[in-house]
């Protein structure tokens, strides 16, 4: 949510528009014929013509200066999706109506151009006004602010302020489809998973306990309870989640678009296989490598782990430092025990055996997907085929 006030004087900056300049020039030939004829009725019109001018600057700037903004974003958006963003607009005037409002987004990295509209904003009212765009990059976007224009009375004058209002909006990966299973299977359709010790699920059968006065009849143990003088309960719990842990090579070898084209599509393949075991209720964790060094981010569940995972893939840089030895070296084993493995790298075939021998040594299963075999795993967002970032 970003939120943008005018302060005491607000700076308003005054532009002549297409017809403004137009009019100028129609003005300044008049002024000139009447000036050499001495023709009363020339010099009438000029004037007409500076007072249509001086209202209308009057006008828009006043307009302009009484109008408060807030606006909506989203923290996080997919890439190639549409992004709605929401103005709300109130006129502080007590006498007077705002008209003829537009708003333009102002952000520091390029976006396709994000305008919004209010036609009519009456003194001391509010209106919701809507803007939407499509951002073509993955990445953060750091919006700075909004600009509030508009040209009424008379579309001479353009009255333009810019209103501060910054956030940051973390664009996803391009999400695609998976063709094929690529792991065992999911913790809430495998029925052989091992019981975890949290109690109160409804899944697997943990044990026996005394009835408490919070407890629901339906897991009164009715055989047991026979020959006792206070009933007892079935003990339950939920199966202990599937781990995956997702490996992804980042390196770059060449700075060619080729290059940065494959790796692109990489980024998106980890993005879909995180989105879609998270909903099925693994616990998922990331390695990657970036400039700076290797990233590791623990494997837990839930929607605010795929916020972290997705970002985490939506911010990464040019990396031509940290290779995929690096990245290994910086996993825990003791993580990788009973987890599946998903290991993404340019090219599968020629990943180092070396470096996945700790891997193979402490995890349960490693699968390893190259750009060969991404095809047959893999169907990419259309609209993100072949663009680099």
């Amino acid at each position: 949510m970003g939120i943008g006030r005018p302060s005491s004087a607000p700076r308003v900056r005054l532009a002549p528009t297409v017809a403004g300049w137009l009019f100028l020039v129609v003005g300044a030939i008049v002024c000139y014929s009447a000036w050499r004829s001495q023709a009363a009725m020339l010099f009438v019109l000029f004037g007409v013509m500076v007072g249509a001018m001086s209202l209308s600057m009057a006008m828009a700037r006043r307009m302009i200066a009484g109008v408060e903004l807030k606006r909506d974003v989203p923290e996080q958006a997919w890439q190639n999706q549409t992004i709605h963003l929401g103005y709300y607009l109130r006129n502080s005037r007590r006498r007077g109506s705002c008209l003829g409002l537009s708003m333009n987004e102002r952000a520091s990295r390029s976006i396709q151009s994000v305008r919004g509209y209010c036609v009519h904003l009456p003194p001391g009212s509010f209106f919701r006004s809507g803007a939407r765009f499509v951002a073509r990059e993955r990445g953060r976007i750091e919006l700075d602010g909004v600009e509030v224009e508009t040209c009424f009375p008379f579309g001479l004058i353009a009255a333009r302020r810019l209103i501060q209002a910054p956030a940051t909006l973390v664009v996803w990966p391009a999400k695609g489809q998976l063709k094929r299973r690529i792991l065992i299977c999911g913790a809430v359709e495998s029925s052989s998973a091992a019981p975890s010790q949290a109690t109160g699920g409804q899944d697997e059968f943990f044990g026996l306990r005394d009835y408490r006065s919070n407890d629901n009849p339906r897991w009164i143990h009715w055989r047991r309870s026979a020959n006792r003088q206070a009933p007892v309960i079935r003990e339950m719990c939920q199966p202990l989640p599937e781990i995956l842990w997702v490996i992804l090579d980042t390196a770059l070898d060449d700075l060619s678009e080729i290059a940065q084209t494959r790796r692109e599509r990489l980024i998106r393949f980890a993005g879909t296989a995180i989105e879609h075991t998270l909903a099925r209720g693994y616990k998922v964790g990331l390695a990657l490598g970036c400039s700076h060094g290797p990233v590791t981010i623990p494997p837990i569940a839930g929607k605010g782990q795929m916020h972290e995972l997705l970002g985490a893939l939506a911010t990464i840089d040019i990396n031509t430092q940290c290779r995929l030895e690096h990245t290994v070296a910086a996993l825990r084993h003791g993580s990788l025990r009973d987890a599946q493995v998903l290991l993404i790298a340019t090219d599968g075939a020629r990943v180092d055996p070396v470096a996945l021998r700790p891997i193979r040594a402490h995890c349960r299963s490693l699968t390893v997907v190259g750009d060969r075999e991404l095809p047959f795993y893999f169907e990419d967002d259309p609209l993100a085929a072949g663009e680099v970032r």
